[in-house]
């Protein structure tokens, strides 16, 4: 008999994958019999080609998993800027340095150091036109999220980074986020935001190529906390054909659909970010000069008669923020918030793609604000009730409440006793059961055929243009905006 020829017709990168070796004994007496053999070696080799994603994924191969995109909450990604000769600082110690530096989050010297307090809320700050019905930062502020596409500019992930990586997904190939400029939102149809538009353009890109890059596989979205509220808004703003076509099915974690009580109190009371002995009219401009402010309110659809604050004189309830917003000082924000916040959450119809949600429930969270003698600019008794610490239980189970009985909407909730909004991702059975979830809607291979005319852009999946860097010149004497493209 003559020398066997050894063929490897299939095997696979993984060490533990099946791998079939094929000999075929030649022999000069049998070429009939030879040829016989190799066309159905050929045929063998050719169904467990065709077996082969299976395979990998049985073996734990990232080639079976769906690409996975990440969107984090509010304050969860790097932000960061430069100023420009059109900079005014607010105090002497701000200056104008010579290049990007970062903005978010603050740089411990910062923290410590009381003079750099005003440059951080003049830089941070946005400022509303109402002549362009939009917003920018203050005059020779220049913005820019870094890292658009990767996960390296996440804030607070690593454990669930590392759990995906072991998992086998890797940055940049099958796992990918969307930071953003936390300060912003979007817009309904028919008011501009730049911002916004520029930010949901380039999620529909990545979700594209992250496809592209996995055989044509829908992936899978993970959010959280405001994250999901931009998902959200971001998936009702696609045609239903592209988000059935790109979309395997999407995870919620910790969502506020329908805003939470303590927005109230933040537009009230201001916001310090952690920084030390920051006065009240400098938090209040950092709470209430940023659009996303508005869209954590809670809506009326959600919250409905509920008292949210309550002083000698009024109770306000969803229904009356534009009256909470006189009563503060803030009439400014009236305009902004009837008409580019409560349109966009009037209801919450169904996105029509599979959807995970999981929350934290059984903690005390901020429920009403009473405030006493002093008014508003005291400090107020705060009534609690359910919820996550920070999110309501109203608004995290209005997802169940609204979708459960609507046909084609498929919906599974996941409710961890005890987990607070921010513990996800550090409690070690919750961070878990996230995993586990994730894992789960992207463990199943599903080959999407193109529905419509669907086009996917192999391009790069992240350019620096003007949607990556935002700069506006706010003249506060002319009450003019320009944004610089």
């Amino acid at each position: 008999m003559a020398p066997a020829e050894l063929f490897s017709f299939f095997g696979t990168n993984n060490n533990t994958a099946p791998r079939l070796l094929l000999v075929a004994h030649v022999s000069a007496r049998s070429q009939n019999i030879v040829h016989m053999d190799l066309s159905r070696l050929i045929a063998v080799a050719v169904l467990l080609g065709a077996l082969r994603p299976l395979l990998s994924h049985c073996a734990g191969d990232v080639e079976g998993l769906h690409p996975l995109v990440l969107v984090p909450g509010y304050g969860s990604n790097l932000l960061e800027a430069r100023l420009t000769a059109a900079y005014e600082p607010p105090a002497p110690g701000c200056g104008k340095g010579n290049g990007w530096f970062r903005l978010w989050p603050i740089k411990q010297t910062a923290m410590q150091d009381p003079r750099q307090v005003p440059c951080f809320v003049d830089q941070m700050s946005l400022v509303y036109d109402a002549v362009a019905d939009d917003y920018g930062n203050v005059a020779g502020v220049v913005t820019r999220v870094p890292l658009f596409g990767s996960t390296r500019g996440l804030i607070g992930w690593d454990p669930l980074l590392r759990e995906l990586e072991a998992a086998g997904y890797r940055d940049g190939e099958s796992l990918f986020a969307v930071p953003y400029d936390f300060r912003y939102s979007v817009a309904p149809r028919g008011h501009p935001s730049a911002e916004g538009a520029c930010n949901f353009d380039e999620f529909t890109r990545l979700v594209e190529r992250a496809s592209s890059l996995s055989q044509g596989r829908p992936v899978v979205v993970a959010a959280h906390s405001f994250g999901c509220a931009l998902t959200y808004q971001f998936l009702l703003g696609r045609p239903l054909a592209w988000r059935r076509r790109f979309v395997k099915r999407v995870v919620f974690v910790a969502s506020a659909l329908g805003g939470f009580s303590e927005g109230m109190n933040d537009l009230a009371a201001g916001t310090d970010y952690g920084l030390p002995n920051v006065a009240r009219p400098a938090r209040v401009r950092l709470a209430r000069s940023q659009q996303s402010a508005l869209w954590r309110l809670p809506t009326p659809a959600v919250f409905g008669d509920r008292p949210l604050v309550v002083t000698k004189n009024a109770t306000y309830t969803a229904h009356n923020i534009a009256e909470f917003f006189e009563a503060v000082g803030f009439p400014e924000g009236v305009r902004p918030y009837v008409t580019r916040v409560l349109p966009a959450w009037e209801a919450l119809p169904a996105p029509m793609v599979p959807v995970t949600s999981i929350i934290g429930v059984g903690v005390s969270t901020p429920e009403t604000f009473v405030y006493g003698e002093d008014g508003f600019a005291g400090t107020p008794e705060v009534v609690y009730g359910d919820g996550d610490g920070d999110i309501n239980m109203v608004s995290l189970v209005a997802i169940e409440k609204e979708w459960s009985g609507v046909e084609g909407q498929v919906l599974t909730v996941v409710r961890l006793p005890g987990v607070r909004h921010d513990g996800f991702f550090s409690v070690g059975f919750a961070l878990e059961k996230v995993v586990a979830e994730i894992l789960e809607a992207a463990g199943t291979i599903e080959l999407h055929p193109k529905i419509g005319r669907v086009q996917i852009d192999a391009g790069p999946v992240w350019k620096e243009d003007r949607c990556r860097v935002h700069e506006g010149l706010y003249n506060a004497s002319s009450n003019a905006f320009l944004e610089v493209l």
